[in-house]
């Protein structure tokens, strides 16, 4: 994903992992803005999934994330969780950690 909107990542839109924030600064470049991000995706030939989709979000807490006028944010309530977690003792507990 950096790669395929390399061009737009910070100035229009922040992606972490598989999930996208396009910022928009004013309501006049809304449509450029976004037709710019779909024009990206399709040369890129990738399909998004429309039942996850989700428009004009204000900032605040969003899937688990922290949306600032920034962007992405970091989750602090998700970082104190995994500090203040035990750390694995034997590779079954690493494995069980990162979820598989």
């Amino acid at each position: 994903m950096d790669k395929v909107f390399a061009d737009q990542i910070g100035r229009k839109m922040e992606v972490y992992i598989d999930d996208m924030v396009i910022k928009i600064h004013n309501e006049a470049a809304l449509l450029g803005d976004i037709k710019e991000t779909f024009r990206t995706l399709a040369q890129a030939q990738i399909k998004l999934n429309l039942r996850k989709c989700t428009f004009g979000v204000e900032e605040g807490q969003f899937l688990g994330y922290q949306i600032t006028k920034e962007g992405i944010a970091s989750n602090q309530n998700k970082i104190k969780e995994f500090l203040d977690s035990k750390a694995p003792q034997n590779l079954k507990g690493l494995k069980r950690s990162m979820g598989d």
